[in-house]
């Protein structure tokens, strides 16, 4: 996956911005149709041609899987006050892979970016302990070239760099780790153009790379615009489009999404929607598959 990361059909590169080169050369090779509603497609999902015509759906699903709905995400009593947090900027290149990041409640980076991810929780952890206060380690994250934030989430566990996922985009993703989300929704970048980066050239915010740190005031002024923000669109509203290109991936792969979701649904109980914190104390005991 990624975290920054892979694709689907579009052009796979892995944690990081593609230049007009890259963009050119892998649109080229890895989706020949290149169709520019095909790649749109993928980097903001069939939402993204909806929000722009007057006949988009107004009824919204409220559960869209077993351990997925609405009301677990944006919830209005959300802390943005912390004296102690870390943040850092994801950044993937297809939706697919932030929809089973969703789903899963999981994530994995490059080697790199699993490192430098694994030091901060255990560093939060340390400093948790030290001050008695928490350290929460929260991923913004945002997919190439599509302009906007679609969602953030907080690290729960360290990286275990002995199992790793089989249904990313690309095979070569190993490791991870658990996540729970928070916020969910389309936010566009122009909201925080104003937010700048002394460790990253004084650029906005959103020119970051993949796991670029971001301080604690910076990531705390993202943190009230991503809660304030009211949105129209998020990748819920194409949570079932996600879903065929997973079965359909997985049919590929020689995968059963079905069964692989049946056994992920078995650390948290068949049947039975968690609540947040159900999920938080079920993911710190999740065992996985060797890769």
């Amino acid at each position: 996956m990624t975290t920054t990361r892979h694709t689907g059909t579009r052009p796979y590169v892995a944690n990081r911005a593609l230049s007009n080169t890259d963009y050119c050369r892998n649109s080229k090779k890895e989706n020949p149709l290149g169709n520019s509603e095909d790649l749109r497609d993928r980097v903001c999902g069939p939402r993204a041609n909806k929000s722009n015509s007057a006949s988009t759906p107004s009824t919204k699903k409220d559960i869209l899987s077993p351990l997925v709905r609405r009301d677990q995400f944006n919830r209005s009593d959300f802390s943005v006050q912390y004296e102690h947090a870390k943040f850092f900027m994801i950044k993937s290149y297809s939706e697919d892979d932030i929809h089973k990041g969703i789903k899963y409640n999981v994530w994995a980076s490059t080697p790199n970016g699993n490192n430098k991810l694994d030091a901060a929780f255990h560093d939060a952890q340390a400093l948790t302990k030290e001050k008695g206060t928490k350290c929460p380690v929260f991923l913004l994250f945002s997919v190439n070239t599509s302009g906007q934030f679609v969602g953030m989430a907080e690290m729960l566990g360290p990286v275990d760099f002995k199992k790793t996922m089989d249904f990313w985009q690309q095979n070569k993703w190993s490791g991870f780790f658990p996540v729970v989300w928070h916020i969910i929704k389309d936010i566009p970048n122009r909201l925080f153009k104003h937010i700048t980066l002394e460790n990253n050239d004084n650029r906005p915010v959103t020119f970051s790379r993949d796991t670029q740190e971001i301080s604690l005031p910076q990531g705390l002024e993202v943190l009230k615009i991503f809660k304030s923000y009211c949105h129209g669109t998020s990748i819920l509203d194409d949570f079932d489009f996600y879903e065929g290109n997973e079965n359909t991936c997985g049919a590929r792969k020689g995968i059963n999404a079905d069964s692989l979701h049946e056994a992920r649904l078995s650390y948290f109980g068949r049947d039975d929607l968690k609540s947040m914190g159900d999920i938080e104390a079920s993911m710190e005991s999740i065992s996985l598959h060797e890769p």
